[in-house]
């Protein structure tokens, strides 16, 4: 570079350099922004030569960022965000709701609590299409990885508002066959947690410490191989006694209730769409705690 500035510089330029920077393949990149790998590479090129400096080696493995890149970082990543609240704006606009929205929520939620409710929700929106991001990893709401979320995790971030939907109870279930027989023996269901971050392992490992183990990364697995009665495991009476399980561990203390979290970005409560969905999952989420 010349001193006299830099020209050309392109926001979709630099969505390439984070996409590089948090996926480390050009294919990736252009799997994440949705073009063509000669269209990433070529915004790549466009970036590098506005800067006169190179802001990736390409080495087998894929894309490993220079000590420039790293420095642009924080300051694409503010730009980022700009461009987020940008859109934001532009999407709050009077008129009923229509268009898409991506919600976020754990999967056990998804398709035991939330999915058989949907005709309701679509009947009284018909021209609103859900897109169902399904997994325990906390989404970015700020870099708009979603537009609302339902989670157990509270938020930290100063822009994102949320209401707490109320606790959902926890026990311990399985197959009425399991009943009378030691906890400790049987082959209790739990999420793979090897830290021991969530409470429900944290209160296995305090109270009952079991021999074996069936150990899963998705809820829905997990509910099945307790209805198969492989083992019982720490579930909500809402979908537990619903599917015919039943309570066991008598005289154990209740597992601690895990609140669960309604949560968007303050930018989009105006959106008729976000309005729509927020209202209608508040709604939802206090008939069914209710009872």
């Amino acid at each position: 570079m010349d001193g006299t500035g830099i020209e050309g510089v392109a926001w979709e330029d630099l969505q390439v350099l984070l996409a590089g920077l948090r996926t480390g393949s050009l294919n990736q990149v252009a799997r994440t922004l949705g073009v063509s790998v000669s269209t990433a590479s070529r915004r790549l090129a466009r970036l590098e030569g506005a800067l006169d400096r190179p802001l990736f080696d390409r080495v087998p493995e894929g894309l490993l960022p220079t000590a420039l890149a790293r420095s642009l970082e924080p300051h694409a990543l503010m730009i980022e965000g700009q461009m987020a609240d940008i859109e934001r704006l532009a999407l709050a606009t009077r008129g009923p709701p229509r268009g898409t929205v991506r919600l976020a929520l754990p999967d056990g939620i998804a398709s035991k609590l939330l999915v058989p409710r949907l005709g309701a929700f679509f009947a009284q929106y018909p021209d609103v299409d859900l897109e169902l991001l399904i997994g325990h990893a906390v989404v970015d709401l700020v870099r708009r990885e979603a537009d609302v979320a339902l989670r157990f995790v509270p938020p930290t971030a100063p822009d994102l508002v949320r209401k707490a939907l109320g606790p959902i109870p926890m026990g311990l279930y399985g197959r009425a066959a399991l009943r009378g027989r030691p906890l400790d023996e049987l082959r209790w269901v739990m999420f793979i947690d090897p830290e021991a971050r969530l409470l429900e392992t944290q209160w296995v490992q305090q109270h009952v410490r079991p021999a074996h183990t069936l150990c899963c990364s998705s809820w829905n697995t997990l509910f099945a191989a307790v209805e198969q009665g492989i083992g019982p495991a720490l579930l909500s009476p809402l979908v537990a006694e619903a599917a015919g399980l039943v309570p066991l561990g008598a005289g154990l203390p209740l597992p601690p209730a895990r609140t669960l979290w309604l949560v968007h970005h303050q930018a989009l409560r105006h959106v008729p769409t976000i309005a729509a969905l927020r209202g209608w999952l508040s709604t939802l989420g206090a008939e069914i705690l209710a009872g």
